[in-house]
């Protein structure tokens, strides 16, 4: 029994961190794989779902509706900032991050005033079950099942629909597709604001375990950066989960064999020597060995 626990215990664990670190980085990792803009307001973009998730649930409104409403409400923040602030900033790699850093202080200080430092935490549903005698919740195993279908979700969207290849072909060569009639401003504008739409969809999913303040963002806004470099911008969905995948293995079993600290100190330690040894991420070093293959 004591085998069966230790095995159940380790595969929850690894399933929590895969599900924290997608999340936390899926939309962020869309912006900076398709746009090339680093977005320091992810965290915020976060914030605001976990927010809006907050507010519409104890205004009545069923708690999964209140999720999507948080992400839609990330999504739409998302569409003016780009319309404002982030299409001046196309190219400017280091411009864009000064811009977005911020707007991270902008909105997690305007937050601050407005509403102080916490507002209602949303309960966690569905209960919890045990094995042994450790206890384990449902909810958690719930959102790594809906991080896994984000990441199919996504895959599908960029492989099979007309946005997915405007935008592919946007990322590629963004004066060609003009030239092919593609509106790259527009596509830009849907896809900064699908990936703050994700972005908010993940903070309201994570409010339901979480504390809500003005800085919650900043929980989860450097592993994502984390998983992200590690992921690269090549092939987003391969680098996201080759990145979250390697990184969550390392850091469960550091977890699970020392502490919470040690495992996050290891794996950092892993991103360093996959970005020494793949500096431009995971889905770059793979899509070139892919191309030398082809070529042989």
């Amino acid at each position: 029994m004591e085998t069966i626990s230790f095995i159940v215990g380790l595969l929850y664990q690894y399933a929590d961190t895969i599900a924290l670190l997608a999340l936390s980085a899926i939309g962020l990792i869309i912006i900076f794989g398709m746009m090339g803009v680093i977005n320091m307001a992810h965290g915020e973009m976060m914030m605001i779902g976990a927010y809006i998730t907050s507010f519409a649930h104890y205004a009545g409104i069923p708690t999964a509706l209140a999720v999507i409403l948080g992400g839609i409400g990330a999504g739409l923040a998302g569409m003016i900032i780009e319309r404002l602030v982030i299409r001046r900033f196309y190219g400017q790699l280091l411009s864009s991050l000064v811009a977005t850093w911020g707007l991270s202080l902008i909105l997690s200080q305007g937050a601050l005033l407005v509403f102080g430092q916490l507002i209602q935490s949303v309960p966690t549903p569905f209960g919890s079950f045990t094995v042994g005698e450790l206890s384990y919740s449902y909810y958690r195993m719930f959102i790594f099942l809906v991080a896994m279908a984000m990441i199919a979700g996504l895959w599908a969207l960029f492989r099979f629909t007309r946005f997915g290849v405007r935008a592919r072909a946007t990322m590629e060569n963004p004066r060609m597709a003009r030239a092919l009639g593609v509106d790259t401003s527009r596509v830009y504008a849907l896809t900064f604001g699908l990936g703050t739409m994700l972005g908010g969809f993940a903070g309201g999913l994570l409010a339901l375990t979480s504390t809500i303040g003005p800085f919650y963002g900043m929980t989860y806004t450097p592993q994502a950066f984390i998983t992200v470099v590690v992921g690269g911008g090549a092939e987003i969905v391969t680098g996201l989960l080759a990145s979250v995948l390697s990184l969550g293995a390392i850091k469960t079993i550091f977890m699970n064999q020392t502490n919470i600290l040690l495992g996050h100190v290891a794996m950092l330690v892993l991103a360093f020597v996959i970005i020494r040894l793949m500096p431009s991420g995971i889905s770059d070093w793979v899509e070139r060995r892919q191309v030398r293959v082809r070529e042989r």
